[in-house]
């Protein structure tokens, strides 16, 4: 899980500001996203706190209970999104103006019922026919970079639990 950049979006950050208010790369940073925080080099740890204007003790206590609690990623906006999907956190909760625009795609998504239904009833036919549409739609769609990755990506999700201004998706292979 990128206990990172959770930490980082709680705090109201991003590692870029640590970039540019430390120096360290944000390579180095990277490479910590799917990392434990026992594994975490102090030049990290340091960095962050610089960033934030906390001891770098307060910054490894923080990560370390953000770890034990096994948090659910808050998207906000399509960059929050993409950064849990492509991190693959088990829950994303979307909130706020944001939600009404990942319903609408939940919605266009077949269950795993339907989905199942049209793999055994085409005998598979219909599962490549769908994906080579697929493929040459996004070849020609008007959708931004971000949005057309957030639609891949989010059929890996299936919504667990929706209210008037939130839903939480779920990832579907913890189902299996």
């Amino acid at each position: 899980m990128n206990y990172l950049d959770l930490y980082l979006q709680r705090n109201h950050c991003k590692r870029y500001d640590v970039f540019k208010k430390t120096g360290v790369s944000q390579q180095l940073l990277s490479t910590h996203t799917n990392k434990s925080i026992e594994k975490y080099s102090s030049k990290v740890i340091i960095a962050i706190a610089e960033t934030l204007d906390k001891t770098p003790g307060d910054v490894l206590n923080e990560l370390l209970h953000i770890e034990k609690e096994k948090p659910i990623y808050e998207a906000y906006n399509p960059n929050d999104l993409l950064v849990a999907l492509k991190a693959k956190y088990d829950k994303i909760i979307i909130q706020g103006a944001y939600y009404k625009e990942v319903k609408k795609i939940m919605d266009t998504h077949l269950s795993d019922k339907e989905l199942l239904g049209v793999e055994l009833g085409s005998a598979g036919v219909l599962t490549i026919l769908i994906y080579a549409i697929e493929s040459v739609m996004g070849l020609f769609s008007n959708a931004e970079k971000i949005q057309k990755e957030i639609e891949k990506r989010l059929k890996l999700y299936k919504i667990i639990e929706m209210s008037e201004d939130r839903l939480v998706l779920g990832l579907k292979q913890l189902d299996y």
